[in-house]
């Protein structure tokens, strides 16, 4: 089955780094997403924005479903508390939003062909295995972006990403402006993305 998407609209779920290592970085972090917020055009029928935090566990912070308002998402970034714990764990992470936010439930549109974005922020190299929920993610569409600081993996951020140019580094977290052109860029990309699934892997358990 051939899944054309709708550019305009879009999922995009931020995957922020909230272990021990970013506290000091943080609020750079939440400057960041809202410099993205800000250029999307958050809707309940436009774009959609949820915030996941991890390090060695992920909890989300708000999914898919809760804003439709541009104003209530950048309040509810301003808002976010530093999650803390150590390690990395990508894997996990990603793994988690794989089950718990790219859902029906959670507010994603997968089945309607709206692009789904994932943005990935890390700091330091996965205490766990990856491998598998990358391509679990890459089975259902997803479209990873990374960035990563001095101190991550570059071969494991390339990995995680929709392609290797999907995959940005920065010395620490306080350039993050500094990438922002770049990741809009790959956001309109992503979203004329259009992904061959089957039906088994679109609408089945994987």
């Amino acid at each position: 089955m051939c899944l054309i998407t709708d550019p305009s609209r879009r999922d995009v779920v931020f995957l922020l780094d909230g272990s021990d290592d970013s506290q000091e970085r943080f609020p750079d972090i939440k400057d960041f997403v809202q410099r993205m917020v800000a250029d999307l055009n958050i809707d309940s029928n436009k774009d959609r924005v949820a915030v996941v935090q991890y390090s060695n566990t992920a909890d989300v912070n708000f999914d898919l479903r809760r804003y439709s308002a541009q104003d209530d998402v950048l309040d509810a970034v301003r808002g976010l508390s530093h999650k803390g714990g150590y390690p990395h764990n990508i894997g996990a992470a990603l793994q988690y939003v794989r089950d718990h936010v790219f859902t029906s439930e959670s507010g994603s549109r997968l089945l309607e062909g709206v692009p789904q974005i994932l943005l990935l922020l890390s700091g330091g190299r996965s205490g766990d295995d990856i491998r598998t929920p990358v391509r679990k993610l890459k089975e259902i569409g997803v479209i990873s972006i990374a960035i990563g600081t001095i101190d991550a993996d570059t071969l494991e951020l390339q990995t995680i990403s929709h392609k290797p140019n999907y995959a940005l580094s920065v010395n620490d977290y306080e350039e993050l402006p500094s990438v922002t052109r770049d990741i809009l860029s790959l956001f309109r990309e992503a979203s004329h993305h259009v992904e061959e699934i089957t039906p088994t892997k679109a609408f089945g358990k994987i």
